[in-house]
């Protein structure tokens, strides 16, 4: 069930955009509208969002051009909503790594639905029993970690936290991401928990000497994990 879903919508065509916040407000959503994508550099880094609508021609800096910057700042899906109708187009917006490309006049329902749909898809991934990274896996229900066949030594504490950097590979999470994740509340600006058990887990695997194996502090913005496996 999609509940508390915060969405970014950048979009310069204000009707529109106020016709989409009132509709998904409508629908339980909870949304930030900025009009120019280099308005994103104004949003907390505290802040996080589930899903980013975003439109390609925007007046400041076109939306494929944004989305590098989108992924650094908030790791979470992007799609992109334009009136480019060209194949070309849609093809170059999905192998930037968007996970849907809309193409105007789009009915406030239909992007519901398939807002609703991708949304499942990121959900789902997080719903897995098992995380397979080249010649590591993580079995959520075995609490174990193994690499090449090999268990590797971890406590449970190591293992859920390997498990969230996992399903984030290549993005950055932020302390507070981590904290409600790991936690299961919202981070009181005080709490070390997590630099804590990072830490631990990155001394733990640095120990075990994996090449390619990187948990890296990003600073000022969180940690990044990122695995892959060494050519032989």
């Amino acid at each position: 069930m999609l509940v508390d879903c915060k969405i970014l919508l950048i979009e310069d065509d204000l009707p529109l955009a106020e016709l989409i916040q009132e509709y998904l407000s409508s629908q339980g959503f909870e949304l930030t509208h900025i009009s120019k994508g280099l308005d994103v550099h104004n949003i907390k880094d505290t802040d996080s969002y589930d899903l980013i609508v975003c439109d390609v021609m925007l007046p400041d800096i076109d939306g494929f051009n944004l989305k590098s910057t989108l992924e650094q700042k908030f790791p979470c899906p992007i799609i992109f909503l334009t009136a480019l109708s060209d194949d070309e187009d849609q093809i170059r917006g999905l192998e930037l790594g968007a996970i849907d490309y809309i193409v105007k006049p789009v009915e406030p329902n239909v992007l519901l639905a398939r807002i609703k749909a991708n949304l499942r898809k990121t959900q789902d991934f997080s719903a897995q029993d098992k995380i397979v990274i080249s010649d590591l896996v993580l079995d959520q229900n075995a609490k174990t970690a193994t690499l090449s066949d090999q268990v590797l030594d971890l406590t449970s504490q190591d293992f859920d936290l390997l498990w969230v950097f996992a399903q984030n590979q290549g993005k950055i999470l932020s302390r507070e991401q981590l904290f409600k994740l790991i936690i299961g509340r919202e981070y009181n600006g005080l709490d070390r928990t997590v630099d804590a058990r990072t830490s631990r887990l990155r001394s733990k695997l640095d120990s075990l000497d994996i090449p390619g194996l990187v948990i890296r502090t990003v600073w000022g913005k969180g940690y990044l994990f990122t695995y892959t496996k060494s050519a032989e």
